[in-house]
């Protein structure tokens, strides 16, 4: 029996086929991937917010049912075709970091759903909104320190601050002649502080920063918004760096104090008893007078021993410079008493009189390895005294060549270099005029800190100041007769007045007494500050 195909009529399709073609044609007729008109555009693309310090915008737009978005960010709606896309689930982004707080951004975003992504919505303009700019804190203390040639300054944040840097002088208020303004470079909003280097070895060009002088770093912290030329500025801040190792050894007291004209117990007997006085709380082993000559000094022996209970000091001195010393810790070496100045010459380029006593551990003290030490009172002269149209740079120029005179006579007759302290007047902060009160106005011929203690600091002396603890810097050591003397708004007052040490270890406390007797008058106090000082003498 053989097989024949059943006909088929013409204009007719199987019903399986024409089911298989049917969904052939509606898959091909089926919108692809590419193709956006299944996934809605999004629209009410605003500005949601910022991030001011983390230098972001932030968006938000109305959602898309079911969908995740695509956002992009860019500095131009031309650029945003090339803007890498940013993708996130919620309705709302936050951009990644701009950089540039002053421009017009511009944001786009798109809605993607079940694989298929809608259209880009249109370009949003966003700026950042800028308020009232903060204030910030300068500041610098001791426990940001962690270098000793280097100063760290620390701030508080500025609200709508973009960026800080410091303005940096040797010089209070940034008075240094001749001299560039020292910057760091800017910083971002987020920084919070910035280091100084600080030269090592003191040397010639130094502007007398080197941990050895004792001296400030003072800095001014500006700030703005990134979309000005002119920042703002705090006031200037004095600060210094880690105090170095004092060492180990024995712990002297001393002091130096201008008690100003020689006064007396018949002259100034409230004056006399006000000095005795100070000297006698600060518990001292060694003190170095100024303008005072050999009455001053009995009468100041002998009202410590009366009214004071401190009956073993006594002195010794040379023109109107003295040391006293107490006999109960020190005694003279035979021999030992020398005058490393010389007699007025009318001339501010030779020391005055400056005498020099080599102490050595009375028998109550004594001790294996304990050293002797030299002390040396000294007052330096002022050209003006004597040529009142004298200028900053003949005066310092004087006062370094008095110094080198003291150095060599020092070196001359302290042959085995007994650990040296010099202590006294000289000749520090000459000011500037129409400058702020105690501002100085400094360079390395002119400046704020007189030559004959830069002269010794780089002959190897250490300054007091230096030291671990240090009391009453914000205040001159000058205090002119003023009952409540000012105090510097850097925080770091002038000086005149320095007790500084070489062959010693360091200094483990320095004061400057700001004590104020009667009515601060002539009558009742020096017009200069006792300064007190406890120093580390190595033992042999």
């Amino acid at each position: 029996m053989s097989y024949r195909p059943r006909p088929v009529a013409a204009g007719t399709v199987p019903g399986v086929l024409v089911a298989v073609l049917l969904g052939l044609l509606a898959a091909v007729g089926a919108p692809g991937p590419a193709q956006a008109a299944r996934t809605p555009t999004v629209t009410g693309l605003a500005a949601a917010g910022q991030d001011w310090a983390g230098t972001r915008l932030k968006v938000r737009w109305k959602a898309v049912p079911g969908a995740t978005y695509q956002v992009r960010w860019a500095r131009s709606q031309a650029a945003l075709s090339k803007a890498t896309v940013q993708r996130v689930t919620t309705r709302a982004a936050t951009s990644p970091t701009l950089g540039n707080r002053c421009v017009t951004w511009y944001a786009q975003v798109r809605a993607v759903r079940q694989g298929t992504v809608g259209a880009w919505s249109r370009p949003r303009g966003l700026r950042f909104t800028l308020g009232p700019l903060g204030t910030p804190r300068l500041a610098a203390p001791s426990s940001a320190q962690v270098s000793e040639q280097a100063v760290r300054f620390t701030w508080t944040a500025a609200r709508y601050a973009a960026r800080y840097r410091l303005d940096w002088s040797a010089a209070a208020h940034g008075q240094w002649a001749d001299f560039s303004h020292n910057y760091t470079r800017w910083q971002a909003s987020g920084d919070r502080s910035a280091t100084i280097p600080l030269p090592a070895t003191p040397a010639a060009g130094d502007r007398f920063l080197a941990p050895a002088y004792g001296n400030a770093v003072f800095a001014q912290l500006q700030y703005d918004t990134g979309c000005t030329s002119k920042a703002r500025r705090t006031q200037y801040v004095g600060a210094f760096p880690r105090p170095r190792d004092p060492g180990t050894g024995d712990l002297v007291s001393v002091g130096s104090y201008n008690v100003e004209l020689s006064p007396t117990t018949s002259s100034r007997p409230r004056k006399i008893a006000n000095i005795a006085d100070n000297i006698a709380r600060r518990g001292l082993d060694v003190v170095a007078l100024q303008e005072a000559r050999e009455q001053t000094a009995k009468d100041l022996v002998r009202r410590l021993a009366d009214a004071e209970g401190q009956k073993d000091w006594t002195q010794w001195g040379v023109g109107a410079q003295r040391v006293l010393w107490r006999t109960g810790a020190w005694r003279a070496v035979l021999g030992g008493k020398v005058d490393v100045g010389r007699a007025s010459d009318k001339s501010a380029a030779t020391p005055l009189p400056a005498p020099a006593v080599r102490l050595t551990p009375a028998l109550g003290a004594w001790a294996p390895g304990r050293q002797d030490i030299f002390v040396v009172s000294v007052h330096l002269e002022d050209r003006r005294r004597f040529d009142a149209g004298a200028t900053v740079k003949e005066r310092k120029r004087d006062a370094h060549l008095a110094a080198s005179a003291l150095l060599d006579r020092i070196a001359a007759v302290n042959r085995g270099g007994v650990p040296t302290l010099v202590l006294g007047d000289l000749k520090g902060n000459f000011g500037g005029g129409g400058l702020p009160a105690g501002a100085g106005y400094c360079d390395e011929n002119a400046g704020c800190v007189g030559e004959g203690q830069p002269t010794f600091v780089r002959a190897g002396f250490w300054d007091a100041q230096s030291a671990v603890t240090k009391v009453g810097v914000e205040y001159g050591t000058l205090n002119k007769h003023v009952a409540r003397p000012p105090r510097s708004v850097t925080g770091v007052g002038g000086r005149t007045d320095y007790i500084l040490a070489r062959g010693t270890g360091g200094f483990t406390f320095y004061r400057n007494v700001v004590a104020t007797y009667g009515d601060a008058s002539a009558i009742h106090q020096p017009d200069h500050n006792l300064l007190v000082a406890r120093v580390v003498v190595p033992r042999r």
